[in-house]
């Protein structure tokens, strides 16, 4: 989905001055053909929500509408823009900082299997090399940020809660930040309960809370309350939103769920990124150190057979 902080930025600045929202689309999309759908469809009537739907994330949806219904669309465009730099400037620092353990990595199985080369033995240079990089890469696909599950409204009633476990616990919490702090911007801006649930239910979804608020629907079109919908969160999480409920303060409770779980996620990656070196190093050092050891053992064997 389209993340560029300069479109939502440029849409701020264009509605705070009075411009149209086709005519504003159109400029700060530079006429590319990916906004034309939307611009025919804010010129049709509809929403910029709705007209931007399909081409952005689901959370972005969900914080427009949530602008729109509050009348606060434009610090909601603001804040769409400042989240995705934001996001950008985490992966560049993971990246960053994962660049020296890869180098590293990689200059060890070019040397690993160097002396196999010049002996002309390819096999077993092969060998020493992938030792290097299939740890190395089988490490790095593991703890990838990536993004879980299905819309919300695609759950069906067999369907299970998603389980962290330990290599998708990034992944699950970081879609329940995403869920919370969509159904805390949209409960707060006073939208139908039943929309809010559908958007952030979408926002956050393969997550424990949209699967949560995805099986709440039935029970809240009925009349009742979100108090027992909490099923699939840690019973802290869920006794936090009941009491911010009973209390007149769900979005509150929601919204400070969503920043201690994305915090806990960003903390665990930096960790991460910094141990990856130690581990490889280790690696190296390890397989070096065999490799000498190994070496020096057929010098003096061949010595001894003089």
């Amino acid at each position: 989905m389209y993340a560029d902080p300069s479109l939502f930025r440029s849409l701020a600045s264009l509605h705070r001055a009075g411009v149209a929202w086709p005519q504003a689309l159109a400029s700060a999309g530079a006429g590319h053909p990916r906004w034309q759908g939307a611009s025919q469809a804010l010129a049709g009537g509809a929403s910029l929500a709705e007209a931007l739907a399909p081409a952005v994330s689901a959370l972005d949806v969900a914080l427009l509408r949530a602008g729109e219904s509050s009348g606060t669309l434009e610090a909601a465009l603001e804040n769409i823009a400042s989240r995705h730099e934001a996001e950008t400037r985490m992966r560049g620092k993971r990246k960053t900082a994962l660049a020296y353990p890869v180098l590293m990595g990689h200059a060890a199985a070019v040397l690993a299997g160097f002396t196999d080369v010049i002996r002309g033995d390819f096999g077993t240079a092969a060998l020493w090399t992938l030792s290097i990089l299939l740890p190395l890469y089988a490490v790095l696909w593991l703890t990838r940020p990536r993004r879980v599950g299905a819309p919300a409204g695609e759950y069906h009633p067999g369907t299970r809660a998603p389980r962290p476990g330990f290599v998708m616990r990034s992944a699950v919490e970081e879609a329940d930040a995403r869920a919370l702090g969509a159904f805390a911007d949209c409960y707060e801006a006073g939208m139908p309960l039943d929309e809010t649930l559908d958007l952030a239910g979408r926002a956050g979804a393969g997550g424990r809370a949209a699967f949560d608020l995805y099986r709440a629907r039935p029970r809240v079109a009925e009349g009742a309350s979100l108090h027992s919908a909490w099923s699939s969160l840690p019973e802290e999480m869920a006794h936090e939103l009941r009491v911010g409920e009973e209390s007149g303060e769900l979005g509150m409770a929601a919204r400070q769920i969503a920043s201690r779980l994305q915090f806990a996620v960003e903390q665990r990656r930096k960790r991460f990124a910094s141990l990856l070196p130690v581990g490889v190093l280790l690696l190296v050092g390890a397989i070096v150190a065999y490799r000498v050891i190994t070496f020096y053992t057929n010098v003096y064997s061949g010595l001894d057979a003089f």
